[in-house]
């Protein structure tokens, strides 16, 4: 009885090791198997960061040629806006076959001109408003249906964003259009209607009238917006070479004194979307592009989103 107990004893006591034995084991595997994702969570995070990066010197690029070719104008035919929808980046990481079948490694860059929007940092200047451009602002958001009234406000928190005499800012200064919401009105609605039509760049910047959406040409030329399509629709038979033959094209060609508007820009958005195998980076970048053409495109500002 005594020998059929102390087996009996050393059996579960040998199950017992085992159990623990194959709960370590299964421990450690779980661990390295974690860390091992952690490390290719890492990796496709640095390659889509590098990735991100490589999109905008290849944007950079483009935007060198285009200010090459056309120095003085900015046109919706430029090379800036025929860009390859995707591109596709299988061959240039070293990625497992089966993964790279199933999910691909993609990069969709799209160039848009910035100054075909409304840039809001002309709503004022040194703290001064710009009663001429809050006038125009107040037009476009009453042919959007939104409140005019926030044409001011808007103006009112730019210049109070804006350095003051001694060259500190009177409260944190607005860098992107979403940082709006601050704003009295900019409600997430709003904001999104908005946001094919109005910009905020570091600095004022001419509104471009080659590039500019018909109801951003309405605001401007203060015509109806039927009128402001006939005017689109001739400019993309012929840009315009002038601001004097844009003017020799409206009934009053005064109607654009005290505005900030031109036929060329300097500042473009990136907007980026990258997949790698299990990881997605959604990114915005503003790029500037100074006027002569040996200057070095900068990078201003980059958000993922």
């Amino acid at each position: 009885m005594r020998v059929h107990r102390q087996r009996g004893i050393a059996l579960v006591t040998a199950l017992l090791i085992t159990t623990l034995a194959v709960s370590a084991v299964a421990s450690l595997f779980w661990h390295q198997q974690v860390q091992v994702r952690a490390m290719e969570n890492q990796r496709l995070h640095l390659q889509t960061r590098w990735t991100l990066r490589a999109g905008l010197d290849w944007s950079r690029e483009i935007l060198r040629d285009d200010g090459a070719r056309s120095p003085e104008l900015t046109t919706l035919d430029g090379a800036w806006n025929t860009q390859p929808p995707e591109i596709q980046l299988d061959r240039y990481f070293d990625r497992d076959s089966a993964a790279g079948a199933a999910d691909g490694a993609t990069l969709a860059s799209h160039i848009v001109d910035a100054q075909s929007r409304y840039n809001l940092a002309n709503l004022a200047s040194g703290r001064t408003l710009n009663l001429a451009e809050i006038r125009l602002y107040e037009r476009l958001l009453a042919s959007l249906h939104l409140d005019p009234a926030l044409a001011l406000r808007t103006a009112l928190a730019v210049a109070a964003s804006q350095q003051g005499e001694a060259g500190v800012p009177q409260q944190a200064a607005l860098k992107r259009f979403d940082e709006l919401s601050i704003v009295a009105g900019y409600t997430p609605p709003v904001l999104a209607m908005l946001a094919a039509f109005v910009v905020l760049l570091p600095a004022p910047a001419d509104l471009n009238l080659n590039t500019a959406a018909p109801e951003l040409l309405a605001a401007v030329t203060q015509r109806s917006l039927p009128q402001a399509r006939q005017l689109a629709a001739r400019r993309r038979q012929a840009y315009f070479r002038s601001m004097a033959e844009l003017r020799g094209a409206l009934p009053d060609g005064a109607v654009l004194d005290g505005l900030r508007v031109g036929l060329r820009s300097d500042y473009f958005l990136v907007e980026s979307k990258i997949k790698l195998d299990r990881a997605e980076l959604d990114a915005v970048s503003l790029l500037y592009r100074p006027r002569a053409s040996a200057g070095a495109i900068e990078l201003v500002w980059s958000r993922e989103e």
